[in-house]
């Protein structure tokens, strides 16, 4: 789950982790198709929004840390999947 602020090192580490290991990870925003910036300029492309999720089909969430977590918190969608 990302928003503008996460802490790019803990979204790029993992995001490419997670793919090597065979995992297909799915970047869940606020708005889906939409360009988030990280708190070091790192731009991130959410692929859906939270409210188009289906938790069932997920294994886990992983919430990044920075300022996004504070903005995430009001989003009632995003909370329904944590």
């Amino acid at each position: 789950m990302v928003d503008d602020g996460v802490e790019d090192a803990e979204f790029l580490y993992p995001y490419y982790r997670l793919q090597e290991e065979g995992y297909k990870v799915v970047v869940v925003a606020s708005r889906a198709k939409a360009t988030y910036k990280g708190k070091h300029g790192v731009p991130i492309r959410s692929e859906l929004s939270a409210k188009d999720v289906n938790v069932d089909e997920y294994d886990a969430v992983i919430i990044l840390g920075g300022r996004a977590p504070d903005r995430m918190r009001i989003n009632k969608d995003l909370v329904r999947i944590v």
